[in-house]
C-alpha cells in the first residue's frame, strides 16, 4: 500500500463540470461522483474517514487509511454508505474501525474494494436491503471479513481470508440473500457462516478455515455446489432444516451425513 499523505488530498468531482477537494469526514452527497487522485488519510477525530450519501465514490486505485493519530484509543469508521444507492469502487480501505458500512435505505453497490487491517468488521451490511457486493477483498480484519445483516443482499465474486472471526457472517436477522462463488481461505472460525432463512449459497470455496468451512443454522437456506476442505473442524455443518447439494467436502457432522 502507498505510504498516506497526512493532509487532505485533491479529488475530482464530476458534477456539474465543477472540480473540489475533500478531506477526513468529508460528505459525498447525491448527484456527486467523487475520483480520487491521491490516498486520503491517515484519518482520525471524525465519525467516518468519508461518508457517502446516496453519491458515488470512485477510489481511483488508491487507498483510504485511518490511524489513531490522536493517541485516544478510538479510531473512525472508514467509508459510510447511507441514503440510497450509494455506490463506492476501485481501491483500498485500511486501518479503520470498520472498514466499509452500510446503513441507510439500501441498493448501494461496492464494487473491486479491498478492506483490510480494520479493527472490527471488514465490510458490515448494516442496515438496508437489496444491495450489491462484487468483486471485493476483505482481509486481516479484527472480526468478520463481511458480516451480512439484512436481506435481499446480492454477493458475488467476493474474497474474504485471514479474518480474526469468520470470513462471511450471515446472523439471524439475514434472509433471502445470495452469494455466489464466494472464496473464505484462512479465517479464523468459520469460512462461511449462514444464519436466517432462505438464503442461497452457489459455488462456494472454504479452505484452510480454523472453525467450520461452511456453518449453516437457521432454516430453508440452500447451498448448491462448491468447495470445502482442509478445515479445522467440519467442513460442513448444520444441514438439519437446510438443503445442501453437489457440494465437494471430506468431513461433515452428523446431521449432514
Amino acid at each position: 500500500m502507498r505510504t498516506l499523505a497526512l493532509l487532505a488530498l485533491v479529488v475530482l468531482l464530476l458534477s456539474g463540470s465543477a472540480f473540489a477537494q475533500v478531506s477526513c469526514g468529508s460528505t459525498i452527497g447525491k448527484g456527486e461522483k467523487v475520483t480520487l487522485t491521491a490516498d486520503l488519510g491517515p484519518c482520525d477525530g471524525v465519525g467516518a474517514a468519508l461518508v457517502v450519501d446516496s453519491g458515488t465514490l470512485d477510489l481511483g486505485g488508491f487507498a483510504v487509511g485511518c490511524a489513531d493519530t490522536d493517541a485516544d484509543g478510538d479510531l473512525p469508521q472508514g467509508v459510510v454508505l447511507v441514503g440510497r444507492k450509494a455506490k463506492l469502487m476501485n481501491g483500498s480501505v485500511v486501518g479503520c474501525s470498520n472498514g466499509v458500512g452500510l446503513a441507510g435505505s439500501g441498493k448501494h453497490r461496492v464494487q473491486g474494494v479491498t478492506v483490510m487491517t480494520s479493527a472490527d468488521d471488514g465490510i458490515d451490511v448494516a442496515v438496508g436491503d437489496k444491495n450489491r457486493l462484487v468483486g471485493n477483498t476483505s482481509s486481516s480484519n479484527g472480526s468478520d471479513g463481511i458480516y451480512l445483516r439484512t436481506s435481499k443482499n446480492k454477493l458475488s465474486g467476493n474474497v474474504t481470508s485471514g479474518n480474526a472471526e469468520d470470513g462471511i457472517d450471515v446472523p439471524s436477522s439475514g434472509a433471502k440473500n445470495k452469494i455466489t462463488r464466494h472464496r473464505a481461505e484462512g479465517n479464523a472460525d468459520s469460512g462461511v457462516e449462514v444464519g436466517g432463512t432462505k438464503n442461497k449459497i452457489t459455488l462456494p470455496t472454504a479452505t484452510a478455515n480454523g472453525g467450520d468451512g461452511i456453518l449453516l443454522g437457521g432454516s430453508k437456506n440452500k447451498l448448491r455446489g462448491g468447495v470445502s476442505t482442509g478445515n479445522g473442524e467440519f467442513d460442513l455443518e448444520g444441514c438439519g432444516g437446510n438443503s445442501v447439494m453437489k457440494l465437494s467436502y471430506a468431513t461433515a457432522s452428523p446431521d449432514c451425513q
